[in-house]
């Protein structure tokens, strides 16, 4: 899944520069804030760079849907760099491509964190991890401001799935 890549999942989308994303409110101005209607984050996410370096501390998960070529699981650094009660909110949308995506929103806390993370560490990667799994990785390309960022490109069935799984209180 060539779109299932951090970068699509963060940096194609910051949300700000979304266009008319299915299922999102519209502002007076004309824009689509496709985090209308988002719900509380109260699952397990977490967002982690990958341990390049086979460090012996490192955290293996599998991967949700390895694209072709792409490895099966993943080798994490053991701290996340973006943790859970940073990650305030999720919607269910649509991405640029017409395929199921996540939306998160991130607190003010996450989002300085993230454009920090992406800001030091460009050309290395990243996963987005739910429960044990990362749902997707991909190489860092771009500091993302904001706090607003997508994971697209998954299967209808993967995103409505993992929305479920960040939206029940654990």
């Amino acid at each position: 899944m060539k779109a299932r890549t951090l970068v699509a999942a963060l940096a194609l989308s910051a949300l700000s520069t979304l266009f008319g994303a299915a299922g999102c409110a519209r502002a007076p101005d004309g824009t689509v804030d496709p985090l209308a209607g988002a719900q509380p984050v109260r699952g397990d996410v977490a967002f982690y760079l990958v341990a390049e370096d086979g460090a012996a501390d490192a955290r293996t998960l599998p991967v949700l849907r390895p694209f072709p070529g792409q490895e099966p699981r993943v080798a994490l650094k053991p701290m996340p760099a973006i943790a859970r009660g940073q990650i305030a909110q999720v919607a269910l949308s649509t991405d640029e491509n017409g395929q199921a995506s996540l939306d998160l929103r991130l607190n003010e806390e996450g989002a300085r964190r993230l454009a920090q993370i992406t800001r030091d560490n460009l050309g290395k990667r990243m996963a987005v991890v739910v429960g044990a799994t990362a749902v997707s990785v991909a190489t860092i390309q771009g500091e993302i401001p904001g706090g607003r960022l997508r994971i697209g490109g998954l299967a209808q069935g993967d995103a409505q799935a993992l929305h479920r799984e960040l939206t029940v209180a654990k």
